[in-house]
Order: C-alpha cells, then sequence, then structure tokens
C-alpha cells in the first residue's frame, strides 16, 4: 500500500516539473535543499511545498504536490536522513539523492536535480519515492 501511495505521489511531483520562465535561481543549492530536508524531517511538508514551488514558479500547484508530500507526516521524524548520491555531470548538472529512514524499514529517498543557471543554481526537479528492497528505486537514479 505505502509503495503503490508513494509511487502515484512521483508521478504527480514529476508532472509538476517547471515549463514556464520565472523561475527562481538559488547560489547555494546544498544549503537550500538541507534546509528543505529539515522542514520535511520537521513535518512542516507544507512549508517545504510554498518554497519549492516558488522556486520553480508553480504556486498553482501547491495543493496536490503538498497532500501528497503530506504523506511522510504520518511517518513521524526520520531515524536518519543521509546524502547517499552527488553526481556530477561535468561543471553545470548534478543529481542529489537522500535517504531516510523513517520508523524500522520505510526507506524513502529524496531526489533533487540541479543546473547551472545564470547567477545561481536552478533546482528543476524534486522527487521522493519508498523502496525497502533495492539499493534505489527503479529508474530513480542516473548513474555514469
Amino acid at each position: 500500500m505505502l509503495v503503490r501511495c508513494l509511487a502515484a505521489i512521483a508521478f504527480v511531483v514529476a508532472a509538476i516539473a517547471p515549463v514556464r520562465a520565472d523561475i527562481t535561481v538559488v547560489p547555494d543549492p546544498d544549503k537550500w535543499i538541507e534546509q528543505g530536508l529539515k522542514d520535511i524531517a520537521q513535518g512542516k511538508t507544507d512549508e517545504f511545498a510554498h518554497k519549492y514551488l516558488a522556486l520553480i514558479d508553480k504556486p498553482n500547484s501547491f495543493d496536490p504536490f503538498a497532500a501528497n508530500l503530506r504523506v511522510l507526516q504520518q511517518f513521524g521524524a526520520p531515524v536518519f536522513m543521509e546524502k547517499v548520491v552527488d553526481e556530477k555531470f561535468g561543471g553545470a548538472l548534478r543529481e542529489v539523492i537522500y535517504l531516510a529512514l523513517y520508523r524500522r524499514t520505510d526507506y524513502v529517498y529524496f531526489k533533487f536535480v540541479i543546473k547551472k543557471n545564470s547567477g545561481g543554481w536552478l533546482i528543476s526537479d524534486f522527487a521522493f519515492k519508498s523502496d525497502a528492497s533495492n539499493l534505489f528505486p527503479q529508474g530513480f537514479a542516473t548513474f555514469k
């Protein structure tokens, strides 16, 4: 049940990727991501949703995006959260993945795609997915 629910969530999250030009770039994507994941870990999923959707200029997508994130509030605080992938593609592209353990066996992966932009970095994609059996969820990570 949890896997199906999070799979549907990942689809909705991916469907709201930015397509307009009114995006916001950040000077330090790592700092932005760490604060965002701290918000999620503290159950402030609506706050994260507002911040991320403002970043990609999709504030009208708040209701479905925030509803999907709220599933994580049911788990409580994560036991741990750790960066497990920071893949660089040249100097302009990165894929960063964090792994969090909720409760005893609920592993949740958080992925951010980061692209160099004029004046900073664009966090162009965010997704999360649960997978307890594989090293990474199928098709979730891009490896060189």
